[in-house]
């Protein structure tokens, strides 16, 4: 049913809709100048339901797309993890030189937006019972199971799936997000399905023993992560502290503890095995949260979509009207209302008004951490190997902050990384090499009850021994801190003034949002503890309205003590987890009190040989050593922080004054020879004679010459001719609309307006009746916009040898902003392991010099990326563009230094950072892969590119390197060497030739380097008629976790199978994910999705297990290859087209910024196809394609019937339970990484052949 006729279909009680809402402040006017969207807010009467309607003109679609009858027009964001490369960036340092292509940012032009809706309920893992940990995430499950009107277990995700949709939900501490995204014509029909988990959620017992199971392997995935360990133990001190210090009254007498303590994760422990024992029924429980919890007055929604406000607040009253507005009357057995539950319900004065007061009983349990907690040190052994040190304050909430954010200020200060700061004069001493400062986001974090305000810095391993030191030099800082505030003039008011600049900038011309993370960024402002005031939702979180001194000086005076100080050192200096028993889950239900454990009290005086055996933290297994620091400690710190200046001999000082700050913000002219105009991009229909009769032909104004006034007009067989507009620029009417008339060249030809572009919109020809479709069975393919004229694409303005450089002025976007890439081809990079690991280390170093420099850049959001790749290294220069070649020239300079220096150093890199950046490259080499998942993905790239050289290899190759072998080794790579380039933004013709002079400046002396010595870009080809199977064991030895990919190669680039492979996983992805996931619980991680590994076609089908073993999973995606074949064969032509249409309005999906834009054109450049238009002429063939192509495709690349595929299997096997069947032998005492080496050594003497040159 099309939106206009589900509008009529509406109940009729709702014909007086102003009736049935209250209109809230307006929206409107606190947008952006450049935001055109259109704003409301409501509150249904009926149930109180608060609403955020959004008109998103951006994408607003002319009623005739769906309306044949009328010619009006309308007047008004570890599913997770799915069909990417798994390219984990804390565990792996081999790029995956591969795209993803379900993971493809696809937006065309003239492309669609979607839809989107996300609501957010005022309940968390925070509410969660003590007898049922996990609870709220297991809710939150449990509620895609069906609904009484849709009662499908995955009606809801196949009706997305199919229409170009996605949706997934999240539990924080305190609330729950539910979100989802869909095409426009399927949106009304998409919320009415999201309406009903809130209606009438089925919540069926046969669904309970399954999404425990999927909450378990959820669990598992996250076991291993050092951050969720530490955040976990956290929680874990707090719930062996006392509670006497703790008013308790506020809170029922069975949940005493601090909500902090709890164990938001859930698993099959908290949620099944505990409450059996305490007999306890779970899906009353679950019933009992749903009631008390899930009503719409502590509900919020936001809904954007290409519809009048009147419209989508239409939809909204007919679709959530019935959803609960109080919770209903729940009794226990005893009759009396549940006290836990009850005591935790949000209380709220003035309900269902604007005027709504609320208060969170969690408000009321205060900070987390009593005194016994806090003054202590927690020595903590990570997975990793890696070492970090964090400071934790715990400080009062900071919502009714929201206007002067002094956490934001006091972090700028403390995590500043200019010269002065703290950072910089710890590296200095080689004890850091990084730092964060600030309160975090998240619900730990930032929550009603109180806030932890984090300086975290991760250290070399020098550090670790001093981080006594450190923290009194953070104590000094924060002395100097204390003194401006206790100073007559305070802190320099510049300091404030140029915060609040940068961050009114930032906003100002800030990128639009995708409709799904508009939506969910504003129902995160509408949680019940969020203070914001209505009128302030676009823009109260962004800006800084006024500068509270008070704040500032209550928070470092008050707080920033160590005695509300928690430090927690992380180290693989104390061990590695996998040096310890394996461990088993377990819940601590005795409340134990171990907090203690050490010969002495004094934290300083530590040595892991003699300090016993460490605690464990009983859920994740995490061991640590506590101890209290000691008072002479504590005072050292105490006398370190008192209102002073620092001494000159710590280097420390108040920020520089930032001048990367932009101050030109004008847009440049375009060239006369191709501007603006009011037709440009319309869609007309010009009468012009044919013999003695007059007939009207569509067509399109591709082009306007404004030095000439004329237009170009393209017609529909591709002619285009050039015409004369009879009406001067100036007095042209700015303002047209569809049905505005007038006549070219001297009035000869009579034109009249059909359609107008949207913002953005390049030109599509239009018919103005249902012509614009192509209907099958009532299924309508999108639009196909006309190919772009060359000026509107990225032009080559520079050719030569040692620079190609490609440029196009955005007339898109219009924001002072601008890309510039560059791709720096290097003869000998990436020859050996040698030169990869020297490449790499250069760019670490490249970075450690430029810290200071790059780091104030980055506070004026002008951002910068150095890596090093296969053929050379990528820079990346982003942002507001006037400050954009200072940051590229001062990089480029560092970087080319080293070609020129001699045995040393250059001088712009201090000679003992050489030895910290080395360390920094072996840490990462060392965790790389110690996921299963990117492991796996890992395996399988190596398999087939001969030239990604593994960790193991890297670390060989560096193992005795100096300082002078390091030198020669880069100016080796450097001997030659080529430049493609990207300049693209707001940039004219004066601005193109000042970016290609500073790169031929930078290069100055350079030797150019010929194409045919550009390094090769190789993969081999899978032999056909044998099944080629790697099966390695994993990195970590305590990963729980099996991942198994099966990887059908099918050829060469070429347009038919990129199309097909496409479709393919479309119609493979809902179900494989419904069999395997959902139905019988393979695993959390389960996906397949089209590979593009340069320039060859390919799909890949991925599972992480944990109860499963590896021959299980590689035996039921055979299964499902089978199945989903007579599926295909039965599947009717309405569904086939569904998802034809689905995959089309995703490849002609508009873009959103600049830089998505960017990324698709630097692809292009980089992988030397140079089709700026691919997803377009995708969506074309698209058109084309039947099911008997789908499959002849089927049966030629993924048929287990065909013995002919090329077909890559890779088992990265864990540890433990059912999913370590089948794992390799490892030799006491050997790496891992050896024999998996050794392996894939195997396969490229097997293979052999490769594709050669496809670009």
């Amino acid at each position: 049913m099309t939106p206009n006729l589900q509008t009529q279909a509406a109940d009729n009680r709702y014909e007086n809709i102003k009736d049935h809402v209250i209109v809230g402040p307006d929206l409107n006017s606190s947008r952006t100048p450049l935001d055109k969207k259109c704003y409301r807010q409501i509150i249904i009467k009926q149930n109180g339901l608060k609403v955020v309607l959004i008109s998103d003109t951006l994408a607003m679609i002319h009623q005739e797309r769906f309306d044949y009858d009328s010619e009006e027009s309308d007047s008004d964001d570890e599913k997770e993890d799915t069909d990417t490369n798994d390219n984990d960036a804390d565990d792996g340092d081999d790029e995956e030189e591969e795209t993803s292509k379900d993971d493809e940012k696809s937006y065309e032009d003239d492309g669609v937006r979607k839809a989107a809706a996300a609501l957010v309920v005022g309940a968390g893992s925070f509410h969660d019972p003590p007898f049922a940990q996990g609870m709220a995430h297991f809710l939150e499950h449990m509620l895609f199971m069906g609904t009484e009107k849709y009662p499908g277990e995955n009606q809801y995700d196949v009706f997305l799936s199919k229409n170009s949709g996605s949706d997934n939900a999240y539990t924080e501490l305190e609330h729950t997000m539910y979100h989802m995204e869909v095409s426009q014509e399927k949106f009304f029909e998409a919320l009415d399905m999201l309406s009903q988990f809130f209606i009438s959620p089925l919540m069926l017992k046969d669904s309970v023993e399954r999404e425990l199971n999927s909450i378990e392997s959820e669990f598992k995935l996250s076991k291993n992560s050092d951050e969720c360990r530490l955040q976990q133990l956290l929680c874990h001190d707090c719930s062996l502290q006392g509670t006497s210090d703790r008013d308790s009254t506020s809170v029922s007498d069975s949940h005493n503890k601090h909500p902090f303590s709890g164990f938001s994760w859930g698993n099959i422990e908290s949620l099944k095995n505990i409450p059996e024992k305490n007999g306890v029924d779970m899906m009353k429980e679950l019933r009992k949260f749903y009631n008390r919890h899930y009503y719409a007055q502590n509900m919020a929604l936001v809904v954007i979509g290409a519809y009048s406000l009147d419209e989508l607040e239409r939809q909204v009253v007919e679709s959530f009207s019935s959803v609960p507005g109080l919770p209903p009357v729940a009794n226990n057995d005893n009759g009396k209302d549940d006290e836990f539950y009850k005591s935790l319900m949000i209380q709220r004065e003035k309900a269902g008004t604007w005027d709504v007061k609320a208060h969170t009983p969690i408000q009321d349990f205060g900070m987390p951490f009593s005194q016994e907690i806090l003054g202590r040190l927690c020595r903590i052994v990570p997975v990793k190997d890696r070492h970090s040190l964090s400071i934790t304050w715990q400080i009062p909430p900071q919502w009714k902050n929201w206007k002067s954010k002094p956490c934001d200020f006091i972090a700028h200060l403390l995590g500043h990384e200019a010269a002065g700061s703290l950072l910089s004069a710890l590296k200095a001493k080689s004890w850091v090499n990084q730092c964060y400062a600030g309160v975090g986001s998240g619900g730990y974090e930032n929550a009603s009850s109180h806030a932890l305000f984090c300086l975290q810095f991760t250290l070399s391993v020098d550090g670790v021994s001093h981080w006594i030191e450190i923290i009194r030099l953070i104590y000094i800082y924060v002395g100097m801190i204390r003194y401006y505030c206790q100073s007559d003039d305070g802190l320099p008011s510049w300091i404030y003034e140029e915060l609040r600049a940068i961050q009114q900038m930032s906003h100002h011309y800030e990128d639009e949002p995708t409709p799904a993370d508009l939506v969910e960024n504003i129902a995160d402002c509408l949680t019940p503890y969020n203070c914001l005031p209505p009128e302030r939702l676009l823009d109260g979180d962004a800006l800084l309205f006024e500068y509270d001194a008070d704040a500032v000086k209550t928070l470092v005076d008050k707080y920033l003590t160590p005695q509300h100080a928690r430090v927690d050192l992380l180290s693989s200096t104390f061990g590695r987890a996998g040096d310890f028993k394996d461990h088993v889950t377990q819940m601590n239900t005795e409340g134990k009190d171990h907090l203690v454990n050490s010969s002495t009290d004094d934290a300083s005086v530590f040595n892991v040989e003699t300090a016993g055996d460490p605690l464990v933290e009983p859920i994740f297994g995490t061991r640590y050593y506590s101890h209290i620091i000691d008072s002479n400690v504590t005072e050292k710190w105490e006398e370190a922080r008192k209102p002073r200046m620092p001494p000159k001999e710590s280097c420390i000082t108040l920020p520089p004054l930032n001048p990367f700050i932009p101050t030109k913000f004008d847009l440049k002219q375009l060239p006369i020879d191709d501007s603006l105009h009011p037709l440009l991009f319309t869609s007309l229909k010009v009468c012009v004679f044919m013999g003695k009769k007059k007939a009207w032909f569509p067509c399109t104004c591709n082009k306007y010459d404004g030095s000439t006034n004329r237009v170009l007009l393209g017609m529909e067989d591709g002619d285009e001719t050039w015409h004369s507009i009879d009406i001067p620029f100036d007095v042209f009417d700015k303002h047209i609309a569809p049905g505005y008339e007038g006549t070219l060249d001297k009035k000869a030809t009579k034109y009249k307006v059909i359609s107008v572009p949207k913002d953005g919109e390049g030109a599509t020809m239009k018919y103005g009746d249902e012509s614009d479709w192509l209907v099958a069975d009532g299924i309508h393919f999108p639009h196909i916009p006309s190919p772009l004229p060359e000026s509107r694409l990225p032009s080559l303005v520079v050719n030569t040898q040692m620079l190609k450089l490609w440029y196009l002025h955005d007339r898109k976007f219009l924001r002072p902003t601008g890309e510039f890439r560059l791709s720096i081809a290097c003869v000998n990079a990436n020859k050996t392991p040698m030169e990869r690991a020297c490449a790499e280390l250069l760019t670490i170093l490249i970075h450690d010099a430029n810290t200071e420099t790059c780091y104030l850049a980055s506070v004026c959001e002008l951002g910068n990326e150095f890596e090093a790749t296969d053929v050379g290294f990528n820079l990346r220069i982003h942002g507001f563009d006037d400050k954009i070649l200072d940051l590229t020239a001062a990089i480029l300079k560092v970087f080319f230094s080293f070609k020129n220096a001699g045995e040393e150093l250059p001088v712009a890199v201090k000679h003992h950072r050489f030895e910290a950046c080395l360390e920094v490259l072996r840490r990462r080499y060392s965790n790389a892969g110690m996921k299963t998942s990117s492991l796996c993905s890992n395996v399988r790239l190596r398999c087939l590119r001969p030239t990604i050289w593994s960790s193991t290899a890297k670390t060989s190759a560096i193992e005795n390197i100096s300082v002078s072998h390091f030198m020669a080794t880069v100016k080796s790579i450097l001997a030659k060497l080529s430049i493609e380039s990207l300049y693209h933004g707001n940039f004219d013709q004066a601005d193109v030739n000042a970016a290609k002079n500073v790169i031929l400046e930078a290069t100055t002396g350079m030797q150019a380097m010929q194409k045919k010595h550009v390094p090769k870009q190789e993969v081999l080809i899978i032999p056909r008629n044998v099944s080629q199977k790697l099966i390695v064991p994993s990195i970590d030895p305590k990963e729980p976790n099996t991942a198994v990919e099966v990887y059908f190669q099918c050829g060469k680039d070429d347009i038919n199978d990129r199309v097909v492979t496409d479709l393919l996983t479309q119609l493979m992805y809902e179900p494989l994910y419904d069999q395997l996931r959902t139905k019988e619980q393979f695993g959390y991680q389960v996906s397949c999705g089209s590979r593009w590994t340069h320039g060859v076609v390919g799909v890949c089908f991925k599972v992480v297990t944990n109860c499963k073993s590896a021959e299980e999973v590689s035996g039921r995606i055979e299964k499902f290859l089978i199945e989903f074949r007579s599926d295909l064969q039965e599947m009717s032509k309405e569904l086939f087209m569904e998802n034809v249409v689905g995959l089309a309005n995703d490849k002609l999906q508009k873009w959103n910024s600049l830089d998505e834009e960017a990324d698709h054109f630097w692809t292009e450049i980089v992988e030397h196809r140079y089709d700026f238009e691919v997803h377009r002429n995708e969506v074309e063939y698209l058109k084309k394609l039947t099911k008997e192509d789908l499959l002849a495709a089927f049966d030629t690349f993924l048929s287990p019937n065909n013995n002919k595929r090329r077909k890559l299997e890779v088992r990265a096997i864990g540890s433990e339970g059912d999913a370590s069947r089948g794992r390799p032998n490892v030799e006491l005492g050997k790496y891992p990484g050896e024999a998996i080496d050794a392996k894939i050594h195997n396969f490229h003497k097997v293979s052999g052949k490769t594709w050669g040159k496809i670009y």
